[in-house]
């Protein structure tokens, strides 16, 4: 198992983890979120981020996950815990 660490607060501290089936469209769909396979939600700040993201896969470090977290993920991210 990976890391957890949150771009938006920085916990460690993980909560829950989905996992989803979903089918995959082509790539004409500008919403980033619809690849998005694995979440796992921030125990402190109840954001949910994708799991590559929280767990930085293929070596990703903290500050290009935050970026890629800011820039693609957050804005559009509906999938706050409330």
């Amino acid at each position: 198992m990976e890391n957890f660490i949150c771009p938006e607060c920085g916990s460690n501290n993980e909560g829950n983890r989905l996992l989803l089936n979903k089918e995959i469209s082509g790539n004409d769909n500008k919403d980033p979120w619809s690849s998005v396979l694995e979440q796992i939600s921030c125990e402190d700040c109840k954001s949910i981020i994708p799991a590559h993201i929280a767990e930085r896969w293929d070596n990703m470090n903290i500050d290009t996950a935050k970026k890629e977290w800011a820039s693609l993920y957050k804005k559009d991210n509906k999938k706050q815990k409330t």
